[in-house]
């Protein structure tokens, strides 16, 4: 190979290492994806759930390389149909309840669930549809008002990104960890609609890590959502906390994504020093106001302060800040904040507690839409 070659080789090499992260509208620069990954430790040496229990307890994500890669293939046509599905969708050719009403989804449905048909929430915007289930065990109702809800996952124009949440009862309001029968059918229910939702409930590997870094002898898998992440999409940083629930595990299925994770304690620290640096050196990100600097100071000049203004998620000053400038956003890649995710990895999320809990970003990197699987944590009985 001639130095010219070698030259355009490494060129590609680094070309192909870096995505650009933009989201809703903003361009919060790029990232070297391989760099990103680079101190996560092998799922399957001896040493990994010693080292995943206390990632675990600090509130720390925790990335399994590859850990449903080799199981893509069984699922070939389910996840084929379901992209199918999100098409349809998208292009409003039918409602999901019609769709649904068809093959191959009426021959997953009909032996364990009877269609109610379905509804649309006039006062939230993102809805786009709840489909209603009955589950039936023997002619009998068994678990009654299952639902799907098909949402979009942002107001921006240009974000195609769908969300498939299922649940039961009164959204919001109802307690689910309390009712741990409906919880079970409406996780069958997912099943039914996505089975390639058994990359994470069948895979071995992953159900014995859990065991292992819970300290339980059982894990159940419940409050599903299946996604399907866009070019220009993905969620801010936020939390899934909710009693009853250990944490999240994610599945990237297709596409890549690129995710922020860290504990709450942790962002609030990368917070202050950030802000307090920009103050410092009077270098703040253009889009921020002088109305909006001085917001910032009042809240990182007292951490409890700041932790509850984060739990409110309706500070539009901080909401930006964390998650619209690139400076905040890069301020988290160069700390190490940073994961890659391709078809097959898994990601671990701890959600038990307040500081501890691992705050989340995500980010589609891919040139197209990737579906993804995102279910709750439940150790014991």
């Amino acid at each position: 190979m001639t130095t010219t070659e070698k030259e355009t080789d490494e060129f590609s090499k680094q070309r192909s290492n870096k995505r650009r992260l933009q989201r809703r509208g903003f361009d919060l620069g790029v990232v070297h994806v391989e760099a990103t990954n680079s101190n996560e430790s092998d799922c399957s040496s001896s040493s990994f759930s010693s080292n995943s229990r206390s990632k675990w307890q600090q509130g720390s994500a925790i990335l399994l390389h590859g850990l449903c890669k080799d199981q893509l293939n069984t699922y070939q046509y389910d996840i084929s149909q379901s992209y199918k599905l999100y098409e349809t969708l998208l292009a409003a050719e039918d409602d999901c309840d019609e769709v649904l009403a068809n093959l191959p989804y009426v021959s997953r449905l009909e032996s364990g669930f009877e269609s109610l048909g379905s509804s649309v929430n006039e006062g939230d915007d993102q809805e786009i549809e709840t489909v209603l289930f009955d589950a039936i065990k023997g002619g009998e109702v068994v678990a009654e008002d299952l639902w799907m809800k098909v949402s979009w996952l942002s107001f921006h124009d240009e974000d195609a990104s769908l969300r498939f949440r299922f649940s039961f009862g009164v959204d919001l309001h109802e307690d689910v960890a309390a009712d741990k029968n409906r919880q079970h059918y409406a996780s069958l229910l997912t099943d039914a609609v996505f089975p390639e939702s058994r990359l994470i409930t069948k895979t071995e590997t992953l159900n014995k890590n859990l065991c292992d870094i819970l300290d339980s002898k059982n894990i159940r898998f419940v409050e599903r959502i299946v996604y399907f992440n866009s070019p220009n999409g993905g969620a801010y940083l936020h939390h899934d906390r909710e009693r009853g629930h250990a944490g999240v595990v994610f599945a990237q299925i297709t596409g890549e994504t690129f995710w922020l994770a860290l504990p709450k304690k942790q962002l609030i620290q990368e917070l202050t020093a950030f802000i307090q640096a920009c103050h410092s050196t009077e270098n703040w990100p253009n889009s921020l106001s002088k109305v909006a600097q001085k917001e910032l100071l009042r809240l990182t000049t007292n951490s409890k302060m700041l932790s509850d203004e984060l739990e409110t998620f309706a500070n539009s000053v901080l909401i930006h800040a964390m998650n619209e400038t690139e400076e905040f956003v890069q301020h988290l890649i160069k700390n190490g904040h940073g994961k890659h995710l391709v078809p097959g990895d898994v990601l671990l999320l701890p959600q038990e507690t307040d500081m501890d809990c691992c705050w989340h970003s995500v980010f589609c990197v891919g040139e197209e839409s990737g579906q993804a699987l995102s279910f709750a944590i439940r150790a014991g009985k």
